[in-house]
């Protein structure tokens, strides 16, 4: 079968830079996943993204579908004279045209013919049509008197198999071969000679690289550059070098400065203004503190580069004089201060306002600070102060600066300087992966801050549902377990939900049903830490059978079960468990209780007094919480099990050795389920 090249590009107006990669993503997937559903081969398939275009390039793609035999079975024989009709008309033929299967059920119509495949160049236009319309697209847009909707208004495409256009409109558009380069530096529209020409085209005509992999290379070989033109270290932020490719087709990085006097502010309301609001990277010197330097990405190669760096130097200069001013007068004003404020900003309609919730925060706070050895007093204070500086001019104008200023302010106002930083951590960890709090008193503020949150929505009836969490509810308690699991917290969720319910006045919802749906929605979201861990789900499940309301004794059983695992008697000993599950299951336990002295048979006397031995070390372990032990205790009854059901017939026609048999196996089952149901353990 021959082949041919295909290029599809859209040409569109600056599309979002921080979904660029992500579009470019599903459109590849769109169309290559539409082509295999088609039955057409292809080789390898090229992705480009820049600003103003996303592109596929498919080499060596079928330029028709292979013919194909085609099998439908309609009714039986016996079935009605219109049903047959019926599905003759389906088929396009008459119900003499039809053929006679024979089966083993009877007779059935049957209708079978040769396809022939259709041309690649007739299926393409729909396969776009539907790679564009599936594309990840929050809000799509419309543009002149047009109804059609894109994420950016669409000013070209190019669609082609070899040197054959589709023929096809898209966007009220007509489909060339011709396509646009860089906005400044290119001179009209270029003539895309073949798909495989299409990116040194652009290069040289359009003075576009419009591989996104090697811009960011670009950029961030430049960025090291100049760090080692100035004798300083560059600190390059993935998220920023993305977002940053996502906006020029050329870069060329340029170096500025800015007032010294400006290092006085913090060093994160610097970057907050250089990195969120003008897309800067900042320098620092080895000692890790920042420079009064900082990098553009231009998109633009100017004859005259200090007249570029200039005009930035004039666009950050007032940024941060603003950011000194917010600083400087905040100061002014303690953080105490400000909570009176808090009053009048609402954090959710029926929880209350920001200060009644300040309010809720310091309590919990204290109270948890008690449970761990922290001192409460200290929480307390911590969790007063824990929201005000969102009431400061600089948290106002840099969002992200939430906690940090807090910090900050708090100890400009002399507070002790584990609040102050109590003030920041409380908000950590912030996402997958992030720092936790280092102190017990910010750990304290942390859960209460979370728990009331919880307790508060899910007291009004507003918890997560589907994909809506406005409250991002799923995130923080996927922070609260790694608050009191990674940091050795021994707490009961049961009794924290209620104390942060008590807090609360007059919930709709009473303590009784939100303490179990709090439950099992905080050990839903721990199953999904377990699998961020690689943690088994069948480890997960035995232990859930099992389970306590402390997340810590759950995390000591999970790694406790994982290293019983690793023992070469663990796959018996599981096989064997489940095993006298399902006697037991379909027995019953027997109708006394287990008497030793009814033993008869060497092999359910050697397994009673290893069970023995089993329960008194079971005792001692649990009962100082070493799951470890107790797991590896259940290595002793891997060889007697064997010979139990080996020698002794456990359903016995004398129903005394029958029940006493039943009985020492409900015994077993309960010793090998105390740490977790390794029953239900996959080997």
């Amino acid at each position: 079968m021959s082949n041919a090249n295909f290029l599809f590009e859209l040409g569109t107006q600056e599309l979002p830079p921080k979904s660029l990669l992500t579009l470019s993503v599903a459109l590849e997937d769109g169309i290559t996943s539409q082509l295999k559903d088609l039955g057409l081969g292809h080789g390898k398939v090229t992705s480009y993204a820049t600003p103003r275009r996303l592109t596929v390039i498919i080499e060596n793609l079928d330029v028709q579908q292979a013919d194909r035999h085609e099998t439908r079975r309609g009714p039986s024989l016996k079935a009605p004279e219109k049903a047959a009709q019926g599905f003759a008309r389906s088929c396009g033929v008459s119900l003499e045209d039809l053929a006679i299967l024979d089966t083993d059920k009877g007779q059935y119509y049957e209708f079978d013919r040769q396809v022939k495949g259709a041309s690649t160049l007739d299926l393409l236009a729909q396969v776009i049509d539907n790679a564009l319309a599936s594309l990840p697209i929050a809000k799509r847009m419309r543009w002149g008197a047009s109804r059609n909707e894109f994420v950016r208004p669409v000013q070209w495409f190019i669609l082609s198999l070899g040197n054959e256009l589709v023929k096809t409109r898209l966007f009220d558009l007509e489909n060339g071969h011709s396509t646009w380069g860089h906005r400044f530096h290119s001179q009209g529209e270029i003539v895309i000679d073949s798909a495989l020409s299409y990116a040194q085209q652009l290069r040289t005509e359009g003075h576009v690289i419009v591989d996104f992999d090697e811009r960011k290379s670009m950029i961030r070989e430049q960025i090291l550059e100049q760090a080692a033109l100035f004798k300083a270290v560059a600190v390059i932020d993935e998220q920023l070098l993305d977002e940053v490719t996502g906006l020029v087709e050329w870069p060329v990085c340029l170096t500025g400065n800015f007032d010294k006097r400006f290092l006085d502010l913090p060093a994160q309301a610097l970057i907050s203004s250089m990195k969120e609001h003008q897309k800067y990277f900042h320098f620092v010197d080895e000692a890790g503190c920042i420079l009064p330097l900082f990098l553009t990405v231009s998109n633009i190669m100017s004859q005259d580069p200090s007249r570029v760096i200039e005009g930035n130097e004039r666009v950050i200069r007032p940024r941060l004089a603003d950011a000194a001013f917010f600083f400087e007068t905040d100061k002014k004003s303690t953080l105490e201060s400000r909570n009176e404020n808090l009053g009048k900003v609402v954090f959710q309609a029926k929880l209350g306002t920001l200060l009644a919730k300040t309010e809720r925060i310091s309590k919990l706070a204290g109270h948890i600070a008690g449970l761990i050895g922290a001192d409460s007093s200290i929480a307390f204070r911590a969790g007063s102060l824990c929201k005000a500086d969102l009431n400061t001019e600089m948290v106002l104008e840099f969002g992200d600066l939430q906690g940090l200023m807090g910090h900050v302010y708090a100890l400009n106002d002399g507070e002790d300087a584990i609040v102050a930083a109590a003030l920041e951590q409380h908000y950590w960890p912030k996402f997958s992966g992030d720092r936790l709090p280092e102190s017990a008193i910010a750990s304290s503020v942390a859960i209460a801050d979370r728990l009331d949150t919880l307790v508060g929505l899910f007291g009004i009836g507003q918890p997560p549902t589907g994909s809506k969490d406005p409250y991002a509810l799923r995130r923080a308690t996927v922070g609260l377990l790694r608050i009191i699991i990674e940091q050795d917290l021994e707490l009961d969720l049961a009794d924290l939900f209620s104390s942060a319910y008590a807090l609360h006045a007059q919930l709709p919802i009473p303590i009784e049903t939100v303490q179990p749906q709090l439950l099992s929605f905080v050990f839903d979201r721990l199953r999904s830490y377990y699998e961020d861990q690689t943690v088994a789900v069948d480890i997960y499940l035995a232990v859930m059978q099992n389970k306590s309301n402390s997340l810590l004794d759950f995390d000591l059983r999970v790694k406790a079960v994982s290293e019983f695992l690793k023992l070469d008697t663990a796959p018996a000993l599981t096989a064997s468990n489940k095993r006298v599950s399902n006697i037991l299951n379909k027995n019953g336990s027997g109708t006394v209780a287990f008497d030793t002295t009814l033993l008869v048979e060497a092999g359910e006397m050697v397994l009673s007094d290893a069970l023995k031995q089993v329960k008194q070390a079971n005792l001692k372990a649990i009962g100082q919480g070493n799951y470890h032990d107790a797991l590896q205790a259940l290595a002793q009854l891997s060889g007697p099990l064997d010979q139990f059901f080996s020698d002794i017939m456990v359903m016995s026609d004398d129903s005394v050795l029958k029940n006493n048999r039943l009985a020492l196996l409900a015994e077993l089952q309960v010793e090998l389920g105390r740490v977790a149901d390794i029953s239900l353990l996959a080997h």
